[in-house]
């Protein structure tokens, strides 16, 4: 932060606390429109000490004189300044953040018998969709607006998190964002992407992805993407928009389904009842070598725009060692190399020449139903 504001924000945050309690502690926000269709929960807030809690935030706030981006504000993770960030108490904390990973707040076109979590389970993208979205939640349920904490790595450096809810077992981001409170002092993340299982302290949540020394970090205010982080005057979240499948996101929970069949997973049970941090009370099917395997589709990646290697045949009932494949068109006649196979998909890196193929499945000698299956760019 300036040293030329420090003396006048100081003075017009000790004004503003005798007026509005949580005004220096980051604590404003918009309300929903009543016709989105993302769900809500009867369940009650944590509210009855939030007035002081905000209040105590507030004393050694010191907020910009205006705009401010992210470039401006970031800097070593001990230079911090962190007296304006919302503060909650250890329960709001504990069941927001429960809350937060696990109901089910968005109702799709193509699925209004499904409703979805915010998509916790596709970490190679959205953290900024994510972000947004659990601020606009938290502030619509009462609780403290949480500032968003952003990391960017150094010069010729990068974030690079090991996870199991990737096909290749990690991911690398240009920058990352999450929702950040402050908790007996402390500064915590709420970040069910990297750790479902708890919030996390931020000395503790930034090591998960990157190396001492090579990041700056941010307390932003209004801006979870892009260069802002403060903007002139608080900036209401905003409710997540469900209107077009290629953005925001819509666009992100249909990368999130993909993801969970290229994973090999059954989406309606690892985004339904049952994600992989809770123990689940329904058994996963075993797989059964006498039944022929079944295909649904095809994948290369976790949208559907194309075809092309690798290719990710999803089904059911593959068994490792015992399913093939034979692959024919385009001069090809052949069973193809399995290179990954789980019970619900088989993952095929031969590279095959653009065209049209038939695909069957076996076990053993019982089939699958044949398809043809184009790849292209």
């Amino acid at each position: 932060m300036r040293p030329s504001f420090l003396a006048l924000t100081r003075a017009l945050c000790l004004a503003a606390a005798a007026l509005a309690s949580s005004a220096c502690a980051g604590d404003a926000g918009g309300h929903a429109d009543p016709d989105l269709d993302v769900g809500s929960s009867d369940t009650e807030a944590l509210l009855e000490d939030a007035d002081s809690v905000s209040s105590a935030a507030s004393g050694g706030c010191q907020l910009p004189d205006g705009p401010r981006t992210v470039h401006e504000v970031k800097g070593a993770l001990e230079a911090l300044p962190v007296d304006c960030v919302p503060a909650w108490t250890q329960e709001q904390l504990d069941q927001g953040f429960a809350r937060i990973r696990d109901e089910r707040l968005f109702t799709l076109p193509g699925q209004p018998d499904f409703p979805r979590r915010i998509p916790w389970l596709a970490a190679d993208n959205g953290c900024e969709e994510r972000a947004e979205a659990a601020s606009y939640f938290f502030d619509q349920w009462g609780y403290p607006t949480p500032y968003f904490a952003r990391v960017l790595p150094k010069p010729k450096k990068s974030l690079v998190l090991e996870t199991a809810n990737e096909p290749g077992g990690q991911v690398r981001w240009s920058h990352h964002v999450a929702p950040v409170v402050r908790v007996n002092g402390q500064l915590m993340v709420l970040d069910a992407a990297v750790e479902p299982a708890r919030p996390l302290p931020i000395t503790e949540w930034i090591p998960r992805f990157s190396n001492a020394g090579e990041f700056d970090v941010a307390l932003c205010r209004d801006h979870a993407l892009g260069d802002g982080c403060f903007a002139a005057a608080p900036v209401a979240p905003a409710p997540p928009a469900l209107n077009d499948p290629n953005t925001g996101i819509y666009l992100r929970l249909r990368a999130e389904w993909g993801v969970q069949e290229l994973l090999g997973r059954d989406p309606y049970r690892v985004l339904g009842d049952c994600p992989p941090w809770v123990s689940c009370g329904v058994p996963e099917p075993t797989t059964d070598p006498n039944r022929p395997p079944t295909i649904r589709g095809f994948r290369s990646e976790r949208l559907d725009e194309s075809l092309l290697t690798p290719i990710y045949i999803v089904g059911d009932n593959f068994i490792e060692g015992v399913t093939t494949v034979r692959i024919t068109g385009a001069g090809v006649d052949e069973l193809a190399p399995l290179d990954e196979v789980n019970m619900r998909r088989i993952a095929i890196y031969t590279w095959y020449e653009l065209g049209d193929y038939q695909v069957t499945a076996y076990n053993g000698a019982h089939a699958s139903q044949t398809f043809t299956i184009t790849l292209t760019w």
